[in-house]
This record gives structure tokens, C-alpha cells and sequence, in this order.
């Protein structure tokens, strides 16, 4: 989870979470830097037609999300195909 979220975002969140937080771990990932290199991308960010100014908290959760992905990989180089 992208953090550190609005308090009115933080409790919608924390609200839709429910009992999935029982039965999975929630991560607080820090975005400290991530909207500087998303404005930096040389593709055009847009989900259903918004940008990241319109919808910051989607860009930014998915972000977050690589962020973690990079960390549990922990330097370990990705083979492709």
C-alpha cells in the first residue's frame, strides 16, 4: 500500500481492506520519489482516459507496488523470454 496516504484516503482503504487483512499481509511501501520519476516516464501515463494528475493515488499505488516487487527481488536479475 502506498504510503504515506491522506487520512481520508488511509481510512477508505483501511475500510475496503476488511477481512482480507486477516488473511493477507498489507505492506506500507514508501512513494518517497516515485511521482518525480513517474512525471519523468517517456510514455504517457493514462488509465480509462485519466493521467497521472487526475488519478495520482492509482499511479502511485502501482508505483509503490513495483517498488516492493524490485525489493523481494532483491537485486537478483529477472530472466526473460
Amino acid at each position: 500500500m502506498p504510503a504515506p496516504l491522506p487520512p481520508s484516503l488511509a481510512a477508505a482503504v483501511e475500510g475496503c481492506l476488511g477481512d482480507l487483512a486477516a488473511r493477507h499481509r498489507v505492506v506500507d511501501v514508501p512513494v518517497d520519489g516515485l511521482e518525480a520519476a513517474l512525471k519523468q516516464t517517456p510514455v504517457t501515463l493514462s488509465t480509462m482516459g485519466r493521467g497521472l494528475a487526475a488519478d495520482r493515488w492509482y499511479f502511485l499505488a502501482a508505483a509503490a507496488a513495483g517498488r516492493h516487487a524490485a525489493g523481494l527481488l532483491g537485486g537478483r536479475e529477472v530472466s526473460r523470454r
